[in-house]
C-alpha cells in the first residue's frame, strides 16, 4: 500500500487546497466538509481564483502531463479543461478577472494564452530557452522567469529585456577538501 505525499499546497483566507502525488486534489474550507477529487495526471502548479462576490470558488491546476483543469470550490467540478501538447505546466498566472483567461509557462519554455472564450483555446504565445519558473503580467509586458534569468517581452513575443539577476550576486571562493581543518587523533 503506497502511502500519499502532498505536492503541491495553496492555503488562503477560505481554506487549504492540496494536491498529493497520485493525482488526489482535496480542498479543505475553513467552515464546511472537505471535499476530493481524482485528476489524470501529477498535478504541478495551483492557482485560486476569487469569485464575483469575494470568497474563492474556483481553482486552476497544472498537471505533468501538460493540461489545465479548472475546478470549482467547494465542490471540484471540472469546468474547463486545456490540453498543451508543451510538457508538463511549470507556472500559471490570470490574465483577467472575470474570465478563464491564463498564460501558461512549460517546462520547455512555451508560453501559451489559454481562454475557454476564444476559437483557438490554446495559443503558443512565444517560447524562451529553459524552463519556465515564474511569469508575471505588468501592463503590456509579460515577465518570465527561467531560474535567475528575467524575460521581459511584450505580448507578440517580441523581447524588451533579458538580464541574468545572478551577476549582481558576489560568488564566494569555495574551500577544497585538501584544504579541510586536520584535528589530531583523539580530538
Amino acid at each position: 500500500m503506497q502511502q500519499r505525499t502532498i505536492v503541491r499546497s495553496l492555503t488562503t483566507n477560505d481554506g487549504t487546497l492540496v494536491a498529493m502525488n497520485d493525482g488526489t486534489v482535496a480542498w479543505r474550507p475553513l467552515e464546511g466538509r472537505p471535499t476530493r477529487t481524482l485528476l489524470e495526471g501529477l498535478p504541478t502548479v495551483l492557482l485560486a481564483l476569487r469569485g464575483p462576490m469575494g470568497p474563492i470558488d474556483s481553482a486552476v491546476i497544472g498537471t505533468a502531463d501538460g493540461e489545465v483543469v479548472v475546478l470549482t470550490l467547494p465542490r471540484l467540478e471540472v469546468v474547463a479543461k486545456f490540453t498543451l501538447k508543451s510538457g508538463s505546466i511549470r507556472a500559471i498566472t490570470l490574465v483577467e478577472e472575470g474570465a478563464f483567461h491564463f498564460l501558461v509557462g512549460t517546462q520547455h519554455g512555451a508560453v501559451w494564452s489559454v481562454c475557454d472564450h476564444r476559437a483557438e483555446r490554446a495559443e503558443l504565445i512565444f517560447s524562451i530557452d529553459g524552463p519556465v519558473s515564474s511569469l508575471r503580467i505588468e501592463g503590456e509586458l509579460v515577465h518570465v522567469r527561467s531560474g535567475w534569468i528575467h524575460h521581459v517581452r511584450a505580448w507578440d513575443g517580441s523581447s524588451h529585456d533579458i538580464r541574468n539577476t545572478a551577476e549582481s550576486y558576489t560568488t564566494r571562493k569555495q574551500r577544497r577538501l585538501r584544504d579541510t581543518y586536520f584535528l589530531p587523533y583523539p580530538a
